[in-house]
C-alpha cells in the first residue's frame, strides 16, 4: 500500500526531527507517540478516516478543535492533559511548517489555537522540618540504606526531576570545590547544579562503599540495583514513597502520597524563602521559561499574605520560622506502537 503524505511526514517527524534535531528524550517521544495513536483512532472511529488513508489535507485546525473537544468530553481528560496532547500536535505542525511551507496558512491556523486555561492549584511542598524527618528515617546500616539516603538527599538538594537522577552516571559528579553535579534535562539540555556540604559528604561515602571511586567506573549508573542496572524513575518513586510512609509516623503533616516532584517543589520554595532570585531558581530547576518558575514566587506571596491575615485575626504577635488503546491494526498505527 502506498504511504500517504501524512504517514511519510509523521515518520520523518519521529525518526529524524525528534531524535536527531530536537534530541528529545525517550519519554517525550513515547508521550508524542501516544497522542498520535489517540488522534488516529479518533479520526478512524469518529471521522471515518482510517490511519492508512489519513492525509495532511485532513489535518486541519477544525479537526484539531474537534479532537480537543473529544479529549475533554469522551475521554474526560483534564485541561492539563489536553494541553499536553496539543503540545505534541503543535510540535508536529511546527515541523510541517518547514517541510511543507506551501500549506503554511493551514499550519498557522493550528498553531494559533490557544491552550486550555488550567485551574490554578496551590503549590504543595514539604517544610524543612518535614524534609529532615524524611531523611532521618533512612537507616544507613545496610548498603541499600546508604544508597537510598544519598539518592533522596541528592534528589531534594538539586531540585532535579526524577528522570534526571535516574540518568546520572559517576562522571556527572564533581567533588572538587565547588562541588557540583551535571544534570541532563528535557531536550537533552545540560545544566550544572551545586551541592550542599552535607549532600557531598553522604554522596562521597556512598560512592566509596559501592566502589565507584575506582578508575573505569565513569560510565556506571550513579544509582543502580543489586544487578548493577540503573534505577528507573518508577523505582526511585517507589523507594521514596516507602520512606514517606515511615516518616509520617513521626511527622503527621507529611502527605500520604510523597512523590519526587514534591521534593523538587520543596527545594524551589526553600530557595525562595532563603532569598534566592527567580533567575537562580530557574537555572537550578532547568526551566526554559521564567514564567514556569514564577509560580513559586506567587505561591510564596500568597502564603505570606495568608499567614499575616491569620496572625492579625488572632492578634498573637509574630510568626515563627520553621526548622530545618488502541485497536486498529494497520501499517501506520503498528509503526507508532513499535516506536
Amino acid at each position: 500500500m502506498k504511504q500517504t503524505d501524512f504517514a511519510l511526514s509523521l515518520q520523518k517527524f519521529f525518526r529524524e526531527h525528534l531524535v536527531y534535531q530536537r534530541k528529545s528524550s525517550d519519554n517525550t517521544i513515547k508521550s508524542y507517540r501516544d497522542t498520535f495513536k489517540i488522534f488516529l483512532n479518533y479520526m478512524s472511529d469518529k471521522r471515518r478516516i482510517s490511519a492508512s488513508k489519513m492525509t495532511l489535507a485532513c489535518f486541519t485546525a477544525d479537526e484539531i478543535r474537534k479532537f480537543r473537544k473529544y479529549l475533554g468530553t469522551a475521554r474526560k481528560n483534564s485541561e492539563k492533559t489536553q494541553n499536553q496532547r496539543m503540545a505534541a500536535l503543535h510540535s508536529f505542525v511546527s515541523f510541517l511548517q518547514q517541510e511543507r511551507p506551501d500549506q503554511i496558512a493551514q499550519w498557522q491556523a493550528i498553531l494559533a489555537m490557544p491552550s486550555q486555561r488550567c485551574p490554578s492549584k496551590p503549590v504543595k511542598y514539604l517544610s524543612q522540618k518535614e524534609i529532615a524527618a524524611l531523611i532521618s528515617v533512612i537507616q544507613t546500616n545496610t548498603k541499600k540504606g546508604i544508597r537510598d539516603k544519598a539518592m533522596i538527599l541528592l534528589l531534594y538538594d538539586t531540585g532535579a526531576r526524577v528522570q534526571e537522577i535516574a540518568d546520572l552516571t559517576v562522571q556527572d559528579v564533581r567533588f572538587d570545590t565547588p562541588a557540583q553535579i551535571t544534570l541532563t534535562g528535557k531536550g537533552r539540555k545540560m545544566r550544572i547544579v551545586p551541592m550542599m556540604p552535607t549532600t557531598v559528604k553522604i554522596l562521597k561515602d556512598y560512592m566509596k562503599v559501592f566502589g565507584m571511586t575506582r578508575d573505569g567506573k565513569e560510565n556506571q549508573p550513579l544509582f543502580h540495583n543489586r544487578l548493577g542496572e540503573k534505577l528507573t524513575r518508577f523505582g526511585i518513586a517507589y523507594i521514596l514513597s516507602t520512606y514517606g510512609v515511615q516518616a509520617r509516623k513521626c511527622e503527621k503533616t507529611i502527605p500520604k502520597k510523597l512523590t519526587p516532584h514534591l521534593l523538587r517543589h520543596s527545594k524551589a520554595m526553600h530557595l525562595l524563602e532563603e532569598g534566592c532570585s527567580e533567575v537562580v531558581i530557574q537555572h537550578i530547576l532547568g526551566h526554559s521559561d521564567l514564567k514556569t518558575t514564577s509560580v513559586y514566587a506567587k505561591a510564596n506571596v500568597e502564603m505570606t499574605r495568608a499567614a499575616l491575615d491569620k496572625i492579625n485575626k488572632k492578634n498573637t504577635g509574630t510568626a515563627t520560622n520553621e526548622v530545618f488503546l488502541w485497536k486498529n491494526d494497520n501499517d501506520l498505527l503498528s509503526w507508532l506502537e513499535n516506536l
